[in-house]
């Protein structure tokens, strides 16, 4: 609600051509579910949009990218929005995601990620379909972004583009992606972190973070997102929080397969923040900006997490991030990066 009522919505919508009207639909939690965009597409539907453009963060723009599939095919049920499943949209409209956030690259990526309150998991949905016709990347949208929400979107995108870099599936052009997408953020993120008005280090973060969405689009993510994923459904933490925690106890388990990939990305870092090894560099850099390094470090109690952890090893082996993660990892080697990664 405080987003649609922001200056970051009034420039969108001043923008619009003269005489176009246009209406916000905002009606959504931080992290959406199936109940709420239903409550929103019945005026989307009276509406009648010839475009629908989602402002925000990646929940934001994985709502509009719902929203919009089923505006089109309203007789479709959510779970038909599969890779394999031919949609025929772009009948009535088209898509467009301006990002307020550098993280989460859902506005260049054909995935969608909605929350099921009443299960406690993170429905993983995707299709080539869904992938905005326009993304438009104004680092105006995001110089006035908070602290914490800076780390959790640039760890996101960080994530995205070694789990990309490393995925069972990377290609030459994801791989590119990456190791820019990458290079883009750490040498740039302490910068943003410590001046946060500056647009010029602001726009490379932000560049960067599109393109490890760009890049996870073309390869796809790995373990670290399917902890992740189960971490925040249970939880309720923030996405790029919750992968950051598992990703360097991730990495170390994938090192079986992927070291000479990770020892490539480790070159990525600034010489200042390189260590031994890639989950060095990252734990590293991850305390310097304040990304939490354990389930404890982010207020999970013990209890909490013992109450959990059946259940979140449970959704993390359904995740499709298991599915292209480098190294196999069996449901016993889950169980043991979460318990290394609650801390001591």
């Amino acid at each position: 609600m405080m987003l649609a009522s922001s200056e970051m919505v009034k420039l969108v919508i001043k923008t619009l051509p003269k005489g176009s009207a246009s209406r916000i639909f905002s009606d959504f939690s931080p992290e959406p579910d199936f109940e709420e965009i239903s409550r929103n597409l019945k005026g989307v539907s009276e509406f009648q949009p010839d475009w629908i453009i989602g402002v925000g963060g990646g929940s934001s723009m994985d709502a509009s990218k719902i929203i919009f599939a089923l505006y089109e095919r309203p007789e479709m049920e959510l779970y038909d929005i599969t890779p394999l499943n031919p949609l025929g949209l772009r009948q009535k409209s088209r898509l467009v995601a301006i990002p307020t956030t550098s993280g989460t690259g859902s506005e260049c990526s054909w995935a969608a990620v909605i929350s099921d309150k009443k299960e406690r998991r993170k429905n993983e949905l995707a299709s080539v379909e869904i992938l905005p016709d326009y993304a438009i990347l104004d680092p105006e949208m995001v110089l006035k972004l908070p602290r914490l929400q800076t780390v959790s979107t640039a760890v996101d995108a960080i994530t995205h583009a070694i789990e990309s870099y490393t995925s069972t599936w990377n290609n030459p052009y994801s791989d590119a992606l990456a190791e820019e997408a990458l290079s883009l953020i750490l040498h740039n993120i302490k910068s943003v972190l410590d001046n946060p008005d500056n647009v010029e280090t602001r726009n490379l973060v932000h560049i960067g973070a599109s393109m490890a969405g760009l890049s996870f689009s073309n390869s796809q993510i790995g373990m670290a997102h399917a902890l992740g994923h189960a971490m925040g459904a249970v939880f309720r933490q923030p996405h790029g929080t919750s992968v950051g925690i598992f990703l360097p106890a991730v990495v170390a388990l994938n090192s079986i397969n992927s070291i000479e990939r990770f020892n490539r990305l480790n070159l990525a870092f600034p010489a200042e923040l390189r260590e031994k090894d890639l989950q060095s560099s990252l734990r590293k850099l991850f305390k310097i900006i304040g990304q939490p390094l354990s389930l404890m470090d982010a207020g999970i109690t013990r209890e909490q997490f013992d109450e959990s952890r059946d259940e979140l090893v449970s959704l993390a082996m359904e995740s499709t991030g298991m599915l292209t993660n480098p190294y196999e990892a069996s449901t016993e080697e889950v169980e043991k990066v979460l318990e290394e990664c609650y801390g001591k």
